[in-house]
């Protein structure tokens, strides 16, 4: 099913995910000694959901929605 001319995409792209994602898997790996832990790849993939999370807030904001925080 392919998507309307009109859709919007939020967020980070599909690339922009995998790029930041090796970036900071290789950030973490080498803090955490060069070895690929648990901890490494669980920080790496909360900093980029994080990231994510915050380009959709910008940009709903920038389109007119108002976030109303907890």
């Amino acid at each position: 099913m392919s998507e309307p001319a009109s859709a919007i995409a939020f967020g980070l792209s599909e690339q922009e995910i995998r790029e930041r994602l090796e970036e900071e898997l290789v950030r973490a790996m080498r803090s955490e000694g060069g070895v690929p832990t648990i901890h490494a790849v669980a920080h790496s993939i909360a900093r980029i959901l994080e990231e994510d999370h915050l380009r959709i807030a910008e940009q709903l904001e920038l389109a007119g929605v108002h976030l109303k925080t907890p």
